[in-house]
């Protein structure tokens, strides 16, 4: 190989740790890797400051990816201005002198990040996903499906429920009306496999069958995220509950605490 590094081997996270260990990085900014996807943040009053603290690590990335020979496919790069106002103009983001459009959202990790962080994309994301999914499966957790319940229960805990609450402890605190929209998905499902009538109330079938509903679910997955982010051996994510005091600012650990 000439550059790069061979793919699904024993050793390739080795040598892609080895490999990345010298990726440029900046005071003013923020770098988040996970395989191949990589993120750039950064944050300031000022857009303008912000702006010029991106391009200043773009230019070092892009001298970076010329030393290394690595291909940047630029038609995949984006950027999101996050805020609570709409900015008409926005700064110009560059790297190999092409500019970076802009974008109302971003997936990363499979979380869909929109611009004003309310979730709605990737809600709609979720159940859309998780139909996909229950479709294929339908011959095993139809109502006149011969598998017993336990085992549509645990189909669900085990394939459908992490479909919903993937990156909950990110998106956790959007506004109840999208977290209803997934709780609905959940009382549909457990009504068929419990073979549930009009009459029967949703609580009272999940206390039958002694599951959680989807809010508290959510909560305790948090909960547990939270408490145990000390223990993370990564120095970004050890900072995310370290909020600056703003009691008008409803934040995520603050809500599902």
């Amino acid at each position: 190989m000439k550059a790069g590094i061979p793919q699904w081997g024993e050793l390739s996270p080795i040598l892609y740790s080895i490999y990345v260990n010298d990726i440029p990085t900046t005071h003013k900014t923020l770098l988040g890797m996970y395989a191949d996807d990589t993120t750039i943040l950064a944050r300031n009053k000022n857009p303008k400051y912000t702006a010029a603290a991106i391009n200043q690590h773009l230019e070092k990335l892009d001298d970076w990816f010329v030393k290394w020979k690595i291909a940047l496919n630029v038609r995949k790069t984006e950027a999101v201005y996050f805020a609570k106002g709409e900015k008409k103009h926005k700064p110009v983001l560059k790297i190999k002198n092409k500019i970076i459009p802009w974008s109302q959202q971003a997936k990363y990790l499979g979380i869909i990040l929109d611009n004003k962080l309310t979730w709605q994309s990737h809600i709609s994301s979720i159940k859309t996903k998780f139909r996909n999914v229950t479709r294929k499966l339908y011959p095993l957790i139809a109502r006149d499906s011969d598998m017993k319940r336990k085992y549509k229960i645990l189909i669900y805990t085990a394939i459908l429920r992490p479909i919903i609450t993937y990156g909950c402890p990110i998106w956790g605190a959007a506004a109840k009306s999208n977290i209803n929209k997934l709780e609905v998905l959940e009382n549909n499902f457990i009504r068929q496999i419990c073979k549930a009538g009009w009459y029967m109330r949703n609580e009272d079938i999940r206390k039958s069958i002694k599951l959680p509903s989807l809010k508290d679910f959510i909560k305790m997955i948090s909960v547990n995220f939270y408490n145990n982010i000390e223990n993370i051996d990564n120095e970004a994510i050890q900072q995310i509950d370290k909020y600056t005091p703003n009691f008008k600012s409803k934040r995520p650990r603050k809500i599902l605490l």
